[in-house]
């Protein structure tokens, strides 16, 4: 995430009247703490008191015409930029679903004002100050804020719990994102909001065997790959994935291979090389 496709601007008009438009190719966030004006977009036009919060997806200009004292901010940001903040737990598809129209709140509480604004600050920060790792903040900033307008601006779900292919979907996509931080089964279960147990039964149904077992064949799966299609070294193919310590991905390679890893590369890298190009420790992204 560009730290340039991102942009925050405070509001504060004190003496004179403000106006701020876009042509539809950013979102548009805003918070009035204060003050009032009149918001435009395309046939929409609408009068607006603060305290209130202000949604604009993409696809639509517009134009936000504010009276002297009007205090707040705004962040605006590229189609990307929230394709990729989006969550990919099981309420990415009510998230989406909220973000995708317009949205006007004025009963907002002080806790949902105080959590705003909170977020604002932190990307105003991030922003100024451009630290390392900087864009990876700015991306979960983003992402928290496309929930907290979802919790803002949507009913309460149902408290039943999701579908099992639901389930099932959210944790294998997790996996693939996650799979180098070597979460647990129980953190699998905690980000997608529900029992270990449910997750357990939803996979087995899914895929035949438990969660735990599909993250440990995915990591061989991935730990073969890396052996027999490039030249890192033993060690430098367990930190790739995750593991901290050489002789555990040995060791953890082994339980499952019935072999050591430098002896599976020796064995089986003749027959399954696919491609010549050499890769080095000095490639790692």
């Amino acid at each position: 995430m560009d730290r340039q496709t991102i942009q925050a601007e405070r509001i504060k008009s004190a003496l004179t009247a403000t106006e701020y438009a876009t042509s539809g190719g950013r979102s548009v966030f805003v918070l009035l703490a204060a003050g009032r004006g009149t918001f435009i977009s395309d046939e929409v036009e609408r009068d607006v008191i603060g305290p209130c919060l202000i949604w604009a997806p993409t696809g639509w200009s517009t134009r936000l015409a504010l009276t002297a004292g009007t205090r707040g901010f705004l962040i605006r940001m590229p189609e990307r930029t929230l394709g990729r903040a989006l969550p990919t737990d099981v309420i990415a598809a009510h998230v989406r679903q909220v973000v995708s129209r317009r949205i006007f709140l004025s009963d907002l509480s002080q806790p949902m004002i105080a959590a705003f604004v909170a977020l604002f600050a932190k990307v105003e920060t991030e922003l100024r100050e451009m630290a390392p790792g900087s864009e990876t903040v700015l991306h979960h900033c983003v992402s928290l804020l496309l929930i907290e307008i979802w919790r803002a601006a949507a009913p309460p779900l149902q408290a039943t719990e999701p579908q099992p292919h639901r389930i099932s979907d959210s944790f294998l996509n997790l996996v693939e994102l996650h799979l180098q931080n070597h979460w647990t089964v129980g953190e699998y279960a905690r980000r997608i909001g529900v029992s270990r147990d449910r997750l357990n039964e939803a996979v087995r149904r899914a895929i035949g065997i438990p969660p735990h077992q599909h993250l440990q064949r995915r990591l061989m799966e991935e730990a073969k790959a890396l052996l027999v299609t490039t030249n890192l070294q033993v060690a430098e193919v367990g930190y790739k994935l995750g593991f901290s310590d050489a002789a555990y991905f040995t060791r953890f390679f082994r339980r499952h291979e019935n072999l050591p890893p430098g002896q599976f590369r020796r064995t089986f890298t003749p027959l399954w090389r696919t491609r010549s190009e050499e890769i080095s420790f000095a490639d790692w992204p």
